[in-house]
């Protein structure tokens, strides 16, 4: 009946989030296993004469208790605690054994039981999906406040490209540069009620510092999962730096790849041979920098890379290469490039910038 009766508590206590996760049937089904299990044990006892219940050991049945049940120290203070010993042997022994199935049934109903962890702010009616957004102007050595949230993630943008930071509980937030996009950071706390300081220095030399604080779903306030920093001065510095870059350099860039070519270095003296049948080969556009050789292909007409070799010694030798957007983009410099696609190729030979064109052989 002890055994029941463990058993009975165990998958209470797993099922008292979601009594529904197991059904009725598999309940039943697991109780008379056990039901039977216990009378299989009781049958066995009468058989044997055996009482169906421990004696309670006292000093008089000492010794047969022990040749009995447990083996111990013949000692004043082992006696005073036989009946805690004995309770705690047997039900440490008496725990029950579960099945595959049964174990899986009762994973199932914890991950099904209800959290109730969700912020019910998100979920009014009122709510209209901007109040996580704010808009900060930049004040100069003013400290900013940022409300935080448990599980959630909060990111400040600026007008300037970020240089460094300071975080100061490394412990208790975590903070995550964004992948391109320079002027963004991502903040995150570990723990619910904590708070810290971060100190954020953009390139346009300015010092940003911010109080945080966490959190969680119980909170009546939402958190600021958005947050931008307004700086009309630096603003106009970024978008006069973008147009000086613009104006300098020649920029190749997919994704979090980016290469600047100095437009002085650009060198288009290349004269592009082929049959008429690989006229469809042949890169749009040739050039060489200081240290490069960039040959550009449409990636949407032509779905298979060309392959590029450096023709050295009338012989084609491979060189290392990159893809970045539509150029394909030598780490080399050589007069004479041989491009291959299957059976089909093209030669490329640097000349003069007088004599530049394409020819097509027929």
């Amino acid at each position: 009946m002890k055994k029941l009766i463990i058993f009975t508590i165990l998958l209470q206590n797993i099922l008292f989030a979601n009594p529904n996760a197991l059904n009725q049937a598999t309940i039943e089904d697991i109780m008379q296993e056990r039901q039977e299990e216990v009378e299989r044990i009781m049958a066995t006892r009468q058989q044997s004469g055996e009482s169906l219940f421990t004696q309670k050991p006292t000093i008089e049945n000492k010794d047969k208790y022990i040749s009995n049940n447990v083996s111990i120290n013949n000692t004043s203070s082992n006696i005073d605690n036989y009946p805690q010993m004995q309770y705690e042997q047997q039900y440490s022994q008496e725990i029950p054994a579960y099945t595959e199935e049964q174990l899986l049934l009762m994973k199932q109903a914890i991950r099904n039981k209800d959290l109730r962890a969700v912020q019910k702010k998100f979920l009014e009616k009122k709510y209209t999906g901007f109040e996580n957004t704010i808009q900060i102007p930049y004040e100069e050595n003013k400290t900013q406040k940022i409300r935080t949230r448990f599980t959630m993630a909060t990111t400040i943008i600026f007008e300037s490209k970020i240089e460094s930071y300071i975080l100061g509980d490394q412990s208790g937030y975590k903070v995550e540069e964004i992948p391109n996009m320079p002027n963004a950071i991502s903040i995150k706390p570990f723990l619910i009620g904590i708070d810290t300081n971060l100190t954020i220095f953009t390139k346009d030399k300015k010092i940003h510092n911010f109080f945080l604080y966490s959190t969680d779903y119980k909170n009546k306030e939402l958190p600021n999962l958005l947050v931008k920093i307004l700086d009309d001065e630096s603003k106009i510095l970024t978008q006069k730096q973008m147009e000086e870059e613009a104006r300098k350099y020649f920029v190749i860039k997919e994704g979090i790849a980016e290469i600047k070519v100095e437009k002085e270095q650009m060198d288009f003296s290349y004269i592009k041979k082929a049959k008429k049948y690989n006229e469809w080969l042949i890169p749009s556009e040739v050039f060489n920098d200081d240290t490069f050789t960039y040959f550009k292909y449409d990636k949407k007409q032509n779905g298979k890379v060309p392959v590029i070799f450096a023709v050295i010694d009338k012989h084609d030798t491979p060189v290392e290469t990159k893809v970045i957007g539509d150029w394909i983009i030598a780490e080399s410099r050589n007069d004479k490039w041989t491009i291959w696609n299957g059976e089909s190729y093209v030669c490329i030979e640097k000349v003069k910038p007088n004599n530049q064109e394409q020819k097509v052989v027929e």
